[in-house]
């Protein structure tokens, strides 16, 4: 149940919000017109630049999105709402309201009336507005939805029919596990490997890995392997058995460099798995590196859903292992870029798998879904300023080829997932929350009132209250930072302070200089927010947006800037055309034609129109519920 705040402000839209959003270039079924099935999927990260120049150059060959293009609309751009992060447009998407009344103001942000310490995720925040899903269940339809954010099915308003949930949490992190030639034993006798064909005597070498409590969680035991009847002793592959901690052993064929392996455990509440792939083995077995990479749980529902995704071999595999990928750019321990990608392309190949089994059922009439690898891929291989972190011509090339191969990897599910629909009864619609920037620099929005002595921070730790005046702290991530100020009661002297400080904090922001540039582009009280739709209670008392090329992080040891960890960004200003999304429609109900900009608030009224029901609306105030 929704407290008051939220039960008032859920009420609240600026009716010159409302006239914001340009005319759309198709009407979607109004009146007596005959309601369709409808998919919504969500590229996060896709940018309309990326997707319109890479279809010029005839990288898109698997044939999706070319199919939206010949007999779809494709707009020219679709514009997000601000800041243009993902948990805050995702949630715009499927409400059709702005984060002034979604209250989902960021990923991370200080909720209204909370201790000043507090923080929330805007993935698991309260939504102040209704959904798309709950807007077509309450109206006797039937949905489904898949790793959609903020349906992670943890209550009843954020549940569907039935779905899938994004996991972000491994029960085991990815690692590299590394031997030497002394690491290398005859397996002792009895052993299960015995029966293994090798031209040389077989050879084992044995890891433990660990709890946070120090006991054994998982044993890995690996076989070398010569497979070659040549009279010399060179192994050319390895057996991996491996066994968590109160299950079975799992054994994979022979693995050869460069190839991977998929294990799977049941448990109860569903089946856990691993995917593992051999980086580098020599045949004098002086080096050997296995990546193993997290081991997760399929969040699926109902049990007939996840069994379907079970019986098809479809397991949740996790993110790409970004932090490996870092790690060997650094010259650590890590994996390549093409390691990365195919990773990459695997959880491309499960989401669009789920999709396909998801819509091969017939108890839906909303379907949602979601692709997050470009948005990955942007983050971690948008290389191509001189001034980022590691630039060459040489990563420049290589990391747009891996970013291209993202891109196919779900130009190729959207071909199979269109190939299997009756396009003259079903609308699908794709779309994405954000764009991407390339950056090069991090800045950390909590420096200059670190410098003026405001900074509400003992450590890591808030002590916001604690101090003689006001005191303050930002949460910043990509492009865009809410800074929170705390003045105290009403009538106290941080109260007369705040509106002064604030002023200070503003000229102070707009002077700030970091290599002689200005990493801030535009500053918004919580009031002049109302602009761009940002005006709710859990907006900071100022709002920053970092200039293209910069990105908002907590730094450590009190630095104002360092390189950015990541090569590309959002959440800046949604009027850069980088950072502008995709709109693409294809059948029942759908005019061919290019051109056009849709605003990201428009789309739950079209999907509403189409399946022939009322958009979403906002709570009532008696119960803080859908009306």
């Amino acid at each position: 149940m929704l407290g008051p705040r939220h039960r008032v402000s859920a009420l609240l839209l600026t009716v010159g919000l409302a006239g914001c959003s340009s005319a759309p270039p198709t009407k979607p079924a109004a009146g007596g017109a005959q309601p369709h099935r409808v998919i919504l999927i969500s590229l996060d990260g896709a940018s309309t630049l990326t997707l319109h120049e890479l279809y010029r150059q005839g990288v898109l060959h698997e044939g999706g999105f070319e199919r939206f293009f010949r007999d779809g609309e494709v707009a020219d751009e679709l514009i997000p709402v601000d800041p243009t992060l993902t948990s805050t447009n995702h949630i715009s998407l499927a409400t059709g309201f702005w984060p002034a009344s979604t209250g989902i103001v960021g990923n991370q942000f200080h909720p209204s009336g909370s201790a000043f310490e507090k923080k929330v995720s805007g993935f698991d925040a309260p939504i102040e507005t209704e959904t798309l899903w709950e807007a077509a269940r309450r109206q006797g339809l039937r949905t489904a939805v898949l790793a959609w954010p903020g349906a992670d099915a943890k209550e009843v308003r954020r549940t569907a029919d039935w779905g899938l949930v994004y996991d972000t949490a491994a029960e085991r992190e990815s690692q590299i596990l590394f031997y030497s030639p002394a690491d290398w034993h005859p397996p002792p006798p009895g052993s299960d490997h015995e029966t293994v064909a090798s031209y040389s005597a077989l050879l084992a070498a044995r890891d433990a890995l660990n709890d946070e409590a120090g006991e054994v969680a998982e044993v890995f035991e690996l076989i070398a392997v010569d497979r070659r009847d040549d009279g010399q002793i060179n192994y050319d592959s390895v057996v991996v058995t491996a066994q968590p901690s109160g299950a079975e052993r799992r054994t994979t064929a022979p693995l050869h460099v460069g190839e991977w392996a998929h294990l799977t455990w049941s448990r109860p509440g569903g089946r856990v798995s691993s995917w593992l792939k051999l980086l580098a083995f020599t045949p004098d077995l002086s080096r050997c590196q296995l990546f193993i990479g997290g081991r997760f749980h399929t969040i699926a529902y109902p049990d007939d859903f996840a069994g379907a995704l079970m019986d098809r071999g479809l397991d949740w595999p996790g993110s790409p292992s970004s932090v490996s990928l870092a790690a060997s750019w650094q010259g650590k321990p890590g994996i390549d870029s093409a390691t990365w990608t195919e990773q990459a392309e695997r959880m491309a190949a499960f989401l669009g798998g789920a999709l396909r089994i998801a819509t091969s059922r017939g108890d839906w009439d909303l379907l949602m879904g979601y692709i997050p690898v470009i948005d990955d891929a942007g983050h971690r291989l948008l290389l191509v300023d001189s001034r980022q972190p590691g630039f060459s011509p040489e990563r420049r090339d290589d990391l747009e080829r891996a970013r291209n191969r993202v891109w196919q990897a779900v130009d190729g599910e959207l071909r199979q997932l269109l190939a299997g629909l009756d396009l003259t009864t079903t609308t699908v619609v794709v779309v994405s929350d954000h764009g991407m920037t390339p950056v090069h620099t991090a800045v950390d929005p909590n420096a200059p009132l670190a410098e003026l002595g405001l900074l509400a921070k003992d450590d890591k730790a808030m002590v916001g209250g604690s101090a003689p005046g006001p005191t303050a702290y930002a949460i910043g991530e990509g492009g865009a930072a809410h800074i929170y100020l705390d003045a105290g009661p009403e009538g106290s002297g941080k109260v007369k302070a705040a509106a002064r400080i604030l002023a200070d904090l503003t000229k102070r922001y707009a002077d700030w200089r970091v290599g002689g540039e200005a990493p801030i582009e535009k500053i918004f009280s919580r009031r002049e927010a109302a602009r761009i739709g940002l005006d709710h209670p859990n907006s900071g008392d100022l709002i920053l947006f970092a200039r293209e090329g910069f990105v908002f992080r907590n730094l450590p040891g009190g630095q104002p800037s360092a390189p950015a960890p990541v090569y590309g960004a959002h959440g800046h200003l949604s009027i850069h055309p980088d950072i502008q999304g995709i709109y693409m429609a294809i059948g029942a109900g759908i005019r061919p034609g290019l051109g056009g900009t849709v605003h990201a608030t428009e789309i739950a009224s079209r999907v509403a129109a189409w399946l022939g029901i009322a958009p979403p609306g906002h709570l009532t105030e008696a119960s803080g519920e859908p009306p």
